[in-house]
């Protein structure tokens, strides 16, 4: 018996033809360059509201409370929801204790959340307060304000203290200011503008002053504008703006200076096209560029490149408006985008950790329809560069993991002429160089490479002049590869997951002997070596493997005499497998991506046998909670042994790969939110059966594959970049951060820019802004990935809630700010070790035995149960694992007893 796979594309490769290649350039000479940025429809909120506050929280959900309710906010409501960026849903939250709208929320150093002022039922201007709590979703009562007010301003200063200034009360313009202290919980009096305003603006400055700006006051709106000293407390007023304006935008340049554009003054036009620049450094205020759209109620948004994003409000010649614009401040220049879907004023937006900006109600007929703009695509901003070249050609079928201290290893593979090969080399991204390191014991491909929680990878299996069952590893430290014992059943083409407990497991693949495999075993670090576990339920080769959220593991088509569309689970706990239901289609040679959400994304792969075999473009997904499949939006290339990237920012990139004739330089974004591909950077060159993977710095390596038809590999390697924009010296950065992180402890790091060089936006045009950190944990092995709630953050210094329920082992720690994103940091998590527990209290509950128990968070049990204590230990049955319901909180049901019955239970660790 021989495998498909033991002459890679051989016959594809040799079916190659010119008007392929002439069919696809035409394709790509033919697209037009379009407009900057796209719009995308995301699920309704459940309830319509405008002039609500939405506010990005530290997990990265977006949190909408209050606001009107239909267009003349004829109902004001006290609902609140949250926005999921890793699944574009919407879900109620706990309701505020007093409906508000015009009200303000501002995330708080403590992680909560505070909201202030407005207006309740009745037209009755409000001085209540409330904090909403993320860990939790409740609210509960703050300490009022001292004075009601609405369309005021609240600003997050660099001392932790909340800044509230003017507004509108119940019979004028208020010049009163207060601050509110998140330690004490105390609104104290501060300094009083000098002259009453709202519907202005207020700004904090780089050196800790906030400006505030126009507005409407007691004789009209207002062009004057004056700057508070948190030191001295006391207000300064600074030279006027050069138009009178109110219901306009301030934003804060990264240079510094300050972007006023839009608004409109009573008896002057109908809506500003104006934009003015402050300049803190003088005072002095010059006129910038004029927008292509004359509009009041502005929201503005500065995005992750500097430029500053516009949307909607309303123009009194032709009411709301779809229209958006960018502005460029090194150009001074406004430039049309795509306009969004809907026309609306009223409306919030908020910059996400991606980069996009979530655009969320306002008047205009559209109140639930929230949709998102991403600049990166349309056209597309990402790019790929060449970096430095391999020392050895590689065609197919090596590994390539990113180690501990963020270099890459790359090891064996088919080199040129079909050379099986040794030879092993290390990419270091600081010098994008490549250089040689210890060879390994054996020359192989088709092998497996898995980074232990000791930081050494597991290499096993593979081909050389037969099939290995052969492992060694591969010490960091000393550059040196050592042998560990070899498993019991020599293969190729088959998958490597590390476990939960730190153990790693094998399955499937190919042996020349026994043909298409079932079995499976697991290699335990410690001991160095395998054993064999429960068998698949069908025997396959080039399948995928991918651990679940829920620490099992999903093995998804492959090849067994034709491709197969079955699916199945290994539960670590009890060494089973068991059939779920079968992917739509059957492929092998396709990619496997857990999402953020919990699903898993399959792109592509090739579908051999009858009713006909083809190259794939569709795509679908996997839901582990339900456990079925359902298609998503197909690729814009069919491809097998691409190449799909999970970025930081949750779109999943694919590259590369085969399809009918050609090797594809194509590359393509998923984004899981609306299950749609766009376009992005192509490959410098076509590539397939090479290895990509996430480097600390953000950017995806591109590494090896073939080229072309010659029968030769590529040593050439290619960086992916997103193409957000933005300038290195604006990134924040990761100067210290504790590892190992033990569970059930807290994420600590200290660092610089966690409060952004520059705002970026969140809530409404007269809120703080969310230049703050969001904290994000990646799994290496399985890509899972979780932002942090926090108790405290600072500008340079971050700690999270106790981290609980994720899986241990190593993880890129990351940190967003202003949808910047840092380079990441390098962490083990780890588990600590189970403590002995007795069980007590089994109780039967609704005809099953329940028990409760408190351990080391995120320890790991698995349950044995017996009827006959007589029996040997090993011969007792296995059962599920124990379901962890809160840090350290731990219970187990047993589904499989009835009343009356008597069953013995131990805990056990896998």
């Amino acid at each position: 018996m021989q495998s498909r796979r033991s002459s890679p594309c051989k016959t594809r490769l040799e079916n190659m033809g010119l008007s392929r290649w002439l069919a696809i350039f035409l394709a790509a000479w033919a697209v037009q360059t379009a407009r900057a940025g796209t719009w995308a429809i995301n699920s309704p909120m459940s309830t319509g509201r405008s002039f609500h506050t939405a506010t990005l929280l530290p997990n990265s959900k977006v949190l909408v409370a209050g606001g009107g309710e239909g267009p003349t906010n004829g109902t004001i409501v006290s609902s609140a929801e949250l926005y999921d960026p890793a699944t574009g849903m919407w879900t109620n939250t706990g309701s505020l204790h007093v409906g508000r709208y015009a009200h303000t929320a501002t995330l708080l150093p403590n992680g909560k959340v505070l909201v202030a002022g407005g207006e309740s039922s009745n037209v009755t201007i409000v001085s209540s307060a409330e904090l909403y709590d993320p860990a939790t979703g409740a609210w509960t009562y703050a300490n009022p304000m001292n004075e009601s007010r609405r369309f005021f301003t609240a600003t997050l200063l660099r001392n932790g203290k909340v800044l509230v200034v003017g507004g509108g009360g119940n019979t004028k313009p208020l010049p009163s200011c207060e601050l509110f202290d998140p330690a004490s919980g105390l609104w104290t009096e501060t300094g009083a503008m000098n002259t009453g305003r709202s519907g202005h603006t207020a700004t904090l400055l780089p050196d800790g002053t906030v400006l505030v700006t126009g507005g409407i006051g007691q004789n009209g709106v207002l062009s004057s504008a004056e700057v508070y000293n948190p030191s001295t407390e006391m207000w300064t007023v600074t030279n006027s703006l050069l138009l009178a304006r109110v219901n306009h935008a301030a934003t804060l340049l990264p240079d510094g200076d300050v972007l006023i554009a839009g608004g409109f003054t009573f008896g002057g036009p109908p809506a500003s096209a104006e934009s003015e620049l402050f300049h803190p450094a003088s005072g002095t205020w010059t006129l910038a560029a004029t927008m292509n759209t004359g509009r009041s109620d502005v929201v503005a948004t500065l995005l992750p490149d500097g430029n500053v994003l516009v949307e909607g409000g309303n123009n009194f010649n032709v009411g709301n408006l779809a229209s958006a614009e960018t502005y460029n401040p090194a150009s001074d220049t406004w430039t049309t985008n795509n306009p969004m879907n809907y026309a609306r004023d009223g409306q919030t937006a908020t910059l996400l950790a991606s980069g996009k900006v979530l655009v969320t109600g306002g008047n205009g007929g559209a109140y639930t329809g929230e949709e998102t703009f991403d600049s990166s695509i349309n056209p597309a901003t990402g790019t790929w560069t060449n970096t430095g070249a391999l020392q050895d050609a590689l065609q197919y079928e090596f590994t390539q993991t990113l180690l501990t201290n963020g270099q890459v290893l790359v090891a064996g593979g088919v080199g040129n002429f079909g050379v099986n090969l040794a030879n092993v080399e290390l990419y270091n991204p600081a010098s994008q160089t490549w250089t040689n390191t210890g060879t390994m014991t054996t020359p192989r491909y088709s092998h497996t490479a898995t980074l232990l929680r000791n930081g050494k990878v597991l290499v096993a299996g593979g081909e050389n002049n037969g099939v290995l069952s052969s492992a060694e590893l591969y010490d960091p430290s000393t550059g040196n590869w050592t042998l560990t014992g070899p498993m019991n059943v020599g293969r190729i083409e088959f998958t490597a997951t590390l476990l939960f407990n730190g153990k790693v497991l094998v399955a499937g693949g190919y042996n020349y002997n026994s043909g298409y495999l079932s079995s499976a075993e697991i290699y335990d670090a410690v001991t160095g070596t395998w054993t064999m576990t429960g068998s698949l339920n069908t025997s396959r080769e080039s399948h995928t493997a991918t651990r679940l959220s829920n620490g099992k593991v999903l093995i998804a088509g492959g090849y067994n005499g034709s491709a197969t569309a079955s699916a199945e689970l290994y539960d670590p706990y009890t060494g089973i497998w068991t059939p779920v239901n079968p992917m739509t289609t059957a492929r092998d040679g396709h990619t496997a991506t857990l999402l953020p959400s919990g699903k898993v994304l399959v792109t592509g792969g090739f579908r051999s046998g009858s009713p006909n075999s083809t190259y794939l473009f569709s795509a679908e997904l996997f839901d582990p909670i339900s456990g079925a499949w359902a298609t998503t939006g197909a690729m814009t290339n069919s491809r097998i042994y691409g190449t799909a990237t999970l970025l930081p920012g949750g779109e999943v990139l694919v590259a590369g790969g085969d399809t009918t004739n050609a090797f594809l330089r194509a590359a393509e974004l998923y984004d899981p939110t609306t299950g749609t591909w766009t376009t992005t950077g192509a490959l410098n060159t076509g590539r397939a059966y090479h290895k990509a993977l996430l480097l600390p710095s953000g950017k995806i390596l591109v590494a090896g594959g073939q080229g072309d038809f010659s029968g030769n590999g590529l040593t050439g390697a290619e960086l992916y970049d997103t193409g957000l924009g933005y300038s290195n010296s604006w990134q924040p950065q990761i100067t210290s951060i504790a590892s190992p992180l033990i569970q059930g402890s807290s994420l600590v790091a200290t660092g610089t820019h966690f409060r952004g060089v520059s705002e970026g936006s969140s809530g409404n045009t007269q809120d703080s802004s969310a230049d703050y950190p969001l904290f994000q944990l990646c799994s290496l092995e399985s890509g899972q990935a979780r932002f942090l709630l926090t108790t405290n953050w600072s500008t340079n210094s971050f700690a999270s809630t106790a981290i609980w329920n994720f899986p241990p082992g190593w993880a890129l720690v990351t940190v967003f700010v202003n949808g910047i994103q840092s380079t990441s940091a390098i962490v083990n998590i780890s588990v600590p070790t189970p403590t002995a527990t007795t069980l007590t209290g089994a109780r039967l509950s609704n005809g099953q035995f329940q028990f409760s128990f408190t351990n080391s968070p995120d320890a790991l049990f698995g349950v044995l149960a017996t009827t006959n204590l007589s029996i040997p230990l090993m011969n007792w049955t296995l059962l599920n694992g124990v379901m962890e319901i809160a840090s350290g909180q731990f219970q187990f049901t047993d589904p499989q007893v009835v009343n009356g019955s008597q069953r013995y239970y131990r805990l056990y660790a896998p």
